[in-house]
């Protein structure tokens, strides 16, 4: 039981890097600390049997699929997450989205390329992105707008990667005010796959007239 009980710590860690995701996020969904969790990973601790039962199911999920996993993962946050498949269809909204942001509800139009043309270039290139085999993307994108002579700033975090087999990104939207209207920007960053490399490029950043 020991050495399954390390081996998926071992797994919690390489799942939740590959992700990109923060102990503190992967402890909230699990119902422990973000202390317990970097425990288990480093194998300082050593799961409980129910505690066991848990990672697997988020990581693989009941049938042991690693995208069910995701998929739970997604649905139980309380952060505002997106989960997208390769044919650009959102497959899992976290817990609050499904139950209504008022901001996402009312400045979802933002992030929608024929809503608004100014996001169309990003749509673009996340599905250009998606449509590669394999490697892990990051995607940044900055997005002011305004609505109702008031200033707002949209703020679009993505992660593309493959899971079992599949293109799938992780997005994390976010609306916050602002002072005035700043410059669109698009950073995508190439993560190498042991994590240890990281090549950001702003593929353009365009100022307001």
């Amino acid at each position: 039981m020991h050495q399954q009980a390390s081996d998926i710590g071992r797994a919690l860690r390489n799942w939740r890097i590959q992700g990109r995701l923060q102990q503190s996020a992967i402890a909230e969904c699990l119902g422990v600390t973000q202390s317990q969790v970097s425990r288990w990973e480093s194998g300082r601790d050593l799961p409980r049997p129910h505690n066991v039962e848990a990672i697997r199911r988020l990581i693989w999920g009941p049938d042991a699929e690693p995208l069910q996993g995701l998929r739970h993962f997604v649905e139980q946050s309380s952060q505002h997450l997106l989960l997208i498949d390769m044919h650009h269809t959102i497959i899992a909204r976290s817990r609050t989205l499904r139950s209504g942001s008022e901001l996402f509800d009312r400045f979802g139009w933002v992030l929608d390329p024929d809503r608004n043309p100014a996001f169309a270039p990003v749509w673009q290139r996340f599905v250009a992105i998606l449509k590669q085999p394999s490697g892990t993307v990051g995607l940044t994108v900055t997005l002011p707008f305004m609505q109702q002579d008031e200033y707002w700033c949209a703020t679009l975090a993505m992660i593309v990667y493959s899971v079992a087999g599949e293109r799938l990104c992780l997005a994390e939207p976010h609306f916050a005010r602002c002072d005035a209207l700043g410059d669109i920007r698009f950073e995508e960053v190439r993560i190498a796959a042991d994590q240890t490399q990281r090549q950001t490029l702003t593929l353009w950043q365009q100022a307001r007239p």
